[in-house]
C-alpha cells in the first residue's frame, strides 16, 4: 500500500458474501438460485426471463440499504437466523427475494420508510424498459402498483434513468428521464405523474434569458434544505428549489482543467454534503471525483483524484459524514476524508482490497459500522461498446458522445468476481 495511505486503520472483516452464487452466465446462475428456491432458502420470487441472454454475464449492478429499524443483520444458515456481526467466520448469503422484470432495469429506489417490522412499509421502485415505473416488494411476487410515464409525442412508455423518494413527503418519488423530471405519488395506483418539469429550456425562457440542460437526467440526489440536483450524460447539472417543485436555481456544464488527465464522459451520479453546501459529482470514465462550493463560490473546489474509474459502468459512491467512499474499477474500496475543507486534487487517505473485480456500488449503513460492496462487470459487446450506455445515448437527444468514449477501457482488476460483501468495521 502507497505511503500516502492512512496505515494505522484497520482492516475491515467480512461477516458475509455471495461467494460463487453469482459468478457466471445468467444462465448459470439462474440454475443456482432455482436450486437455493427448491431448498427454501429463497421466500418470494417473480419470473419473467424475457430479454436475458443465456451467455450474457450476471453481475450486480448495485447495492441499497433498505432499514434504518434493523438492529442486526441476519442471514440464514441451514434455516435459523444468524447474526453475521458477531461470527467469527463469513457466511454464505442468499438472497430472501427476487424479481425479475422482462426488460432492463434503468433504475431502483427504495422506500425511505423500510421497516421489516412493517411488512406494508416493505417496498421499492423499479424502472423497467419501456415498461411503467413499477412498486414492489421483497415480502410478495406480485406487482404492488403501476406508474405509467407516456412521452406526450410518441405515446410510448419512457423508462427514468434516475428514481428517488422525496425526502419531504415519502408518498412522492421524482423520476428522471430525457429533457424530463417528473413528480408521482405512490398512492396513485395506474396513474402518470402529478407535475412534468422539462430540464430543456423553453422558447419563451430563452427570449428572457433562461437557460436549461440537455440530456437524459441520469442521477437525482436533494440536499437537506430541499435543493434538488439533477446530472445528465450530457455532463450537465442543474439545481432546482422546493424539492423539485420550484424554480430552476441555475445549471452548469461540468467541463473542467482537468479533464484530459481525470476523463469523465457523463454523470452517474449527485451527493450533497450533509451542510447542503458542497456537491459531489460522479462521472463513467473517469478518474476522479468532482466537488462543487454550491452554496459560496458556485465553482468547483476540489477534484478527489486516484479513484480508477475508467469504465462506462456506474461505480457507486457514498458520503458518510465528511469522508467519500467509492469503490475502483481495481476491486479496492477508498475513502476521502474533510469534504469541501480542501482544494485542488485531493488523494484517497485509507483503502483496502474488496473484490477481485470492479466495485460497482460501496454503500454504508447510517449507524457507519457496516458496510455493504457488490462487484462485476457487464459482457462486452462485439463493438465494445457497453449495451446500457449505447442504448442510453442513442434514445436521447443529446450530442453523442466521441465513439472512443464508448469503448470500454481495460480493466486493471484480477479476475472474475461478481459477489455481494458485508463487511464489520472497527470502531
Amino acid at each position: 500500500m502507497d505511503q500516502k495511505y492512512d496505515l494505522d486503520r484497520p482492516e475491515p472483516r467480512l461477516v458475509g458474501s455471495t461467494g460463487l452464487l453469482y459468478r457466471g452466465s445468467v444462465a448459470a446462475t439462474s440454475e443456482k438460485e432455482a436450486s437455493q428456491l427448491a431448498a427454501g432458502n429463497i421466500e418470494h420470487s417473480q419470473r419473467s426471463h424475457g430479454f436475458y441472454s443465456s451467455d450474457e454475464s450476471n453481475y450486480f449492478k448495485s447495492a441499497q440499504w433498505c432499514s434504518l429499524l434493523v438492529f442486526t443483520i441476519l442471514s440464514k444458515v441451514e434455516g435459523r437466523p444468524v447474526d453475521l456481526l458477531s461470527s467469527d467466520a463469513p457466511h454464505d448469503l442468499v438472497p430472501y427475494a427476487f424479481h425479475r422484470t422482462p426488460e432492463p432495469t434503468y433504475a431502483t429506489s427504495v422506500y425511505p420508510s423500510f421497516d421489516l417490522q412493517s411488512p406494508s412499509s416493505c417496498l421499492f421502485l423499479a424502472s423497467p424498459r419501456s415498461l411503467p415505473i413499477r412498486l414492489l416488494s421483497p415480502l410478495s411476487s406480485a406487482i404492488i402498483a403501476t406508474y405509467p410515464l407516456i412521452s406526450l409525442t410518441t405515446e410510448d412508455y419512457i423508462a427514468p434513468h434516475s428514481l428517488l423518494f422525496s425526502p419531504e413527503n415519502p408518498n412522492h418519488f421524482l423520476a428522471g428521464s430525457d429533457n424530463l423530471i417528473c413528480t408521482f405519488d405512490i398512492n396513485r395506483n395506474g396513474e402518470g405523474p402529478m407535475n412534468r418539469m422539462p430540464t430543456i429550456a423553453s422558447r419563451r425562457s430563452k427570449l428572457v434569458g433562461g437557460g436549461g440542460m440537455k440530456g437524459i437526467v441520469s442521477t437525482l440526489g436533494i440536499s437537506c434544505d430541499g435543493v434538488l440536483a439533477a446530472g445528465t450524460f450530457s455532463r450537465w447539472i442543474g439545481l432546482y428549489d422546493g424539492y423539485g417543485r420550484g424554480g430552476t436555481q441555475g445549471v452548469f456544464e461540468i467541463k473542467g482543467d482537468r479533464e484530459e488527465t481525470l476523463g469523465g464522459t457523463g454523470v452517474t451520479q449527485v451527493l450533497w454534503s450533509a451542510c447542503g453546501r458542497y456537491l459531489c459529482t460522479a462521472e463513467r470514465n473517469s478518474d476522479g471525483l468532482g466537488v462543487w462550493d454550491i452554496r459560496g463560490t458556485g465553482k468547483r473546489l476540489a477534484w478527489l483524484g486516484d479513484r480508477h474509474g475508467m469504465t462506462n459502468q456506474r461505480l457507486g459512491t457514498e458520503i458518510v459524514g465528511s469522508d467519500v467512499w467509492a469503490g475502483g474499477t481495481d476491486g479496492l474500496v477508498r475513502v476521502w476524508e474533510g469534504l469541501g475543507m480542501r482544494q485542488g486534487v485531493v488523494d484517497p487517505v485509507w483503502e483496502f482490497h474488496a473484490h477481485d473485480d470492479a466495485v460497482s456500488s460501496t454503500t454504508l449503513h447510517p449507524w457507519g459500522t457496516v458496510l455493504a460492496t457488490c462487484s462485476g462487470q457487464r459482457a462486452i459487446t462485439s463493438t465494445g461498446a457497453d449495451v446500457e450506455d449505447v442504448e442510453s445515448d442513442i434514445n436521447s437527444d443529446m450530442s453523442i458522445a466521441p465513439s472512443s468514449s464508448l469503448i470500454s477501457k481495460p480493466q486493471e482488476t484480477q479476475g472474475v468476481d461478481n459477489s455481494l460483501k458485508i463487511w464489520a468495521l472497527s470502531t
